[in-house]
């Protein structure tokens, strides 16, 4: 017996997000002057965002090199200090990447990679970096 998949209902659920904006609301007819400006204003913002392309904060980064970096066992010792709720959010997603993407990693390997990623980010642009925003919120 095969399962299958309602896609209709997946498509209805996924338009209007960002991936998928709606056209339907904005097509409709009104009868209030005020609300068909601003009708015409949010089909404008569409149109224009359409054409606005957001480029990964990770474009710059060598993953291959980064992947060699954090499965390399030649590591100095450290304590991780973390909450109980981090540590089994950190063993789910470890669970989880085994399991459905049959990708084997560590808790030290998820680690060590959010550290690349941060050592990263603020390398590129200290004053956007995410650790400076966090750190003066």
């Amino acid at each position: 017996m095969t399962k299958k998949i309602n896609a209709t209902a997946i498509v209805n659920e996924l338009e209007g997000t960002a991936f998928f904006p709606s056209n339907k609301k904005l097509t409709q007819p009104s009868n209030n002057p005020q609300q068909e400006h601003s009708t015409k204003s949010q089909k404008t913002k569409i149109k224009s965002s359409k054409n606005d392309v957001m480029t990964s904060s990770r474009q710059d980064a060598n993953l291959r090199k980064w992947r060699d970096v954090i499965e390399d066992t030649e590591t100095h010792n450290s304590a991780l200090r973390m909450t109980k709720e981090e540590r089994y959010d950190v063993e789910d997603l470890v669970s989880e990447l085994r399991r459905k993407f049959k990708i084997k990693t560590s808790m030290n390997e998820v680690a060590r990679l959010g550290l690349l990623y941060i050592i990263n980010d603020f390398k590129k642009d200290k004053t956007k970096a995410l650790i400076i925003k966090v750190k003066k919120s």
